[in-house]
């Protein structure tokens, strides 16, 4: 005689959750296996024509190559970036938005006024994009052929200069607060909304001048429009081979770094994260990709999501101390 064994509601309903469990495990793992399915949003939060929608566009054109499926870059400029970013952080984890940013990051909550996210809580690090260095260019009718006159300038007519940037807390505003420290001068902020319409002013008279990354002002230097006084590192810029060092400009401090990075929202499965972040990986490594970021100024550097983390946190503390009290 054979007896079927009833099961007791308490057994059923651990059954079911442990069930639910192991569904739920392999959910990331699925996810990533088929993403993506239909196109990815890649939100810039500037205007087209900087440093971070170059990238952006550089990079994405290849994940849709790679994956078979549009990574669309959507330019949101406005309040150094944090319209863009916040749009990010309230979409759903689940790698169809995406962020391309840069180090304003971690500094935009000195200068911005109820932060609606946070840098660090709000969102998924996936990879750092790369780093870019600063140029400090100048309207071709500055009387000024050389980083020493435009100091002596500006030193005679305090605050006359006007320098431009993507925003409060972008990174050609710290460039620029760097340069007035550096050199001991006095310059007046006006911020855009994004480092592409900040040199359109430049070139056309609005303001004199910018300390913004090579990538959106090596173009116009090369092609007479802007005049590049120095490069804010330790070497001369392979983009810009013509123009000093800060060094050979007389100003050595006047080092400064642009970092990029991709992110995600908050919560992304782990798995697909490690999917994006191969694939990206992979795009950086590819010697065109290379080839047109350093042309642009930017030296292609990928990460893993950890290492991102770890840069961003550090980053974080650095500009916490360097911007303690400054705009308050």
């Amino acid at each position: 005689m054979t007896f079927n064994r009833i099961q007791s509601p308490a057994r059923s309903r651990r059954a079911l959750i442990l069930a639910a469990a192991l569904a739920w495990a392999g959910l990331p793992a699925a996810q990533a296996a088929d993403y993506p399915t239909r196109p990815v949003r890649v939100i810039v939060p500037f205007a087209p024509g900087g440093a971070t929608d170059l990238i952006a566009r550089i990079v994405s054109q290849k994940l849709s190559e790679k994956f078979g499926q549009q990574f669309v870059v959507v330019n949101t400029p406005g309040a150094a970036g944090t319209i863009g970013a916040n749009a990010v952080a309230r979409a759903e984890p689940d790698g169809y938005t995406l962020l391309v940013y840069h180090i304003a990051m971690v500094t935009t909550h000195h200068t911005q006024k109820d932060m609606p996210y946070d840098p660090i809580k709000s969102f998924t690090p996936i990879s750092q994009l790369g780093d870019a260095s600063n140029v400090v260019s100048v309207n071709v009718n500055v009387p000024a052929k050389n980083l020493a006159e435009l100091v002596a300038l500006a030193k005679k007519s305090p605050g006359k200069f006007n320098f431009g940037s993507s925003g409060i807390g972008g990174s050609d505003h710290l460039g620029g607060e760097l340069l007035q420290q550096v050199t001991e001068t006095k310059l007046t902020h006006v911020p855009y909304k994004g480092g592409g319409p900040a040199i359109a002013a430049i070139i056309g008279g609005e303001i004199e001048l910018n300390a913004g990354t090579v990538a959106q002002a090596g173009p116009m230097i090369k092609a007479g429009r802007l005049r590049g006084l120095a490069v804010m590192q330790k070497e001369r810029s392979p983009a810009l081979p013509d123009v000093p060092s800060a060094p050979e400009a007389g100003y050595p401090a006047l080092d400064y770094t642009t970092w990029f990075g991709l992110w995600g929202p908050a919560k992304m499965p782990p798995d697909l994260v490690t999917a994006i972040n191969g694939a990206v990986k992979e795009v950086l490594a590819r010697a065109d990709v290379r080839e047109a970021l350093d042309k642009a100024g930017v030296e292609a550097k990928s990460s893993t999501p950890q290492e991102f983390d770890t840069r961003i946190r550090s980053q974080l503390q650095l500009w916490n101390k360097v911007l303690a009290g400054k705009f308050q």
